[in-house]
């Protein structure tokens, strides 16, 4: 699935290609909120630079956001762990300030 919102803005699924774009988006953004990794947060995820492994398998699901071209953002679900089997949360949702705001 691919949506486009305006010419510049692009949804898609995410790519092995994507890891090290989307994991350098994680990273800049944690900064930018002070979520650093010995506070615990996703930053610390030894996964962070292989989220295309994660988010392939059954029942997960990742997207980036493309803006000109580039990757700006992304946000992906998963089985929520301890729950039911068809109950999922939301993780790693991150965006650069070029698309906050955008609707």
């Amino acid at each position: 699935m691919n949506v486009v919102a305006s010419p510049a803005l692009r949804l898609r699924k995410l790519t092995v290609a994507d890891n090290p774009a989307i994991a350098s988006v994680i990273r800049q953004v944690s900064a930018e909120y002070g979520l650093t990794a010995d506070k615990g947060y996703t930053v610390a995820d030894p996964n962070l630079d292989e989220l295309y492994q994660v988010y392939s398998q059954p029942g997960h699901a990742y997207w980036v956001v493309e803006y000109e071209g580039e990757v700006v953002g992304g946000g992906g679900i998963a089985p929520l762990a301890g729950s039911e089997s068809d109950i999922c949360e939301l993780q790693k949702m991150y965006f650069l300030p070029a698309i906050r705001g955008k609707g």
